[in-house]
């Protein structure tokens, strides 16, 4: 008897305990830095091609701006269809970019390999990458133009500041050898 009111005891903790959690995790949840935290993480999603977390949190900023804001429904209604126009504008774009990119780097490459590349960049083949950047265009523009910089920053270490790179290594392994 002392023993199933014990139990009970501890399941009524233990369920408290979760409410308290998920109050506190939805709280949280609309707050400006968690809508922040949520479009970094979007963008970090879209910047390594984990493109369905990208749309997961795409989908989760959504939910919390609408609560976090108070929108109204057709309010929503409308800045849905005007979002997926522009992500399709954007879409026309970023698959134009990215199809560039495929034929640059496979110019210079075998037969099969330009064909098999071809094959991957098709229109048909690319569905869900499509699909993704309509969805999640706000992450991409953003890790697009942040991504040209960082690529750029690569590129300015890799072709000018290489020398110098390589001598501070060869000054820093020289004790080694």
């Amino acid at each position: 008897m002392v023993s199933c009111k014990l139990d009970n005891l501890n399941t009524q903790r233990k369920n408290q305990m979760i409410e308290a959690s998920i109050g506190f995790i939805a709280g949280f949840m609309l707050t400006w830095p968690a809508l922040i935290a949520l479009l970094v993480l979007g963008i970090l999603f879209e910047h390594n091609g984990a493109r369905g977390f990208a749309v997961f949190t795409t989908l989760v900023t959504m939910a919390v701006a609408y609560f976090f804001f108070s929108i109204p429904l057709m309010t929503v209604l409308l800045g849905a269809v005007a979002y997926v126009a522009i992500g399709l504008v954007w879409s026309f774009y970023r698959y134009k970019r990215h199809a560039s990119d495929v034929v640059e780097k496979n110019k210079n490459e075998g037969q099969s390999q330009k064909e098999r590349a071809l094959k991957e960049l098709h229109p048909k083949a690319m569905l869900p990458t499509i699909t993704a950047w309509i969805l999640v265009w706000p992450f991409s523009l953003v890790e697009n133009f942040v991504g040209d910089i960082i690529t750029g920053i690569q590129t300015l270490v890799q072709k000018i500041f290489r020398g110098i790179y390589h001598r501070i290594y060869d000054s820093a392994v020289a004790a080694l050898k």
